[in-house]
């Protein structure tokens, strides 16, 4: 199954202001409790299950980033593999950032 999101929102200056799920997101990463990695398997851990392939895009990479970890853990993913991340520049000199990866569920550590 795939899913398809995406935090594309008209101008650069609506997408400064991160959205509660984002500042969650933000929080469980940096808590150390969700994976991201550009591999396509972490060392020592067992994939259980895959929820397909999401992706954020933002003028903020920070939304973008963490946007894409508030759609896996939307989920109930608990990694991402294969994490890649590509900027688009725009004629009015905006960088519009676009992250994407595979929200994965991971076989508990015992």
């Amino acid at each position: 199954m795939a899913i398809f999101k995406g935090g594309k929102s008209k101008t650069a200056e609506d997408d400064a202001k991160p959205e509660p799920r984002v500042v969650q997101a933000k929080d469980v990463y940096m808590a150390g409790r969700f994976k991201i990695v550009t591999l396509d398997a972490i060392y020592g851990r067992e994939v259980l299950g895959t929820f397909g392939l999401i992706v954020c895009r933002s003028y903020n990479f920070d939304n973008a980033f963490y946007g894409l970890i508030a759609q896996a853990l939307e989920v109930n993913a608990d990694a991402i593999l294969g994490y890649r991340e590509s900027v688009a520049f725009h004629p009015d000199g905006e960088k519009y950032h676009s992250c994407y990866g595979t929200a994965v569920r991971l076989k508990p550590i015992k």
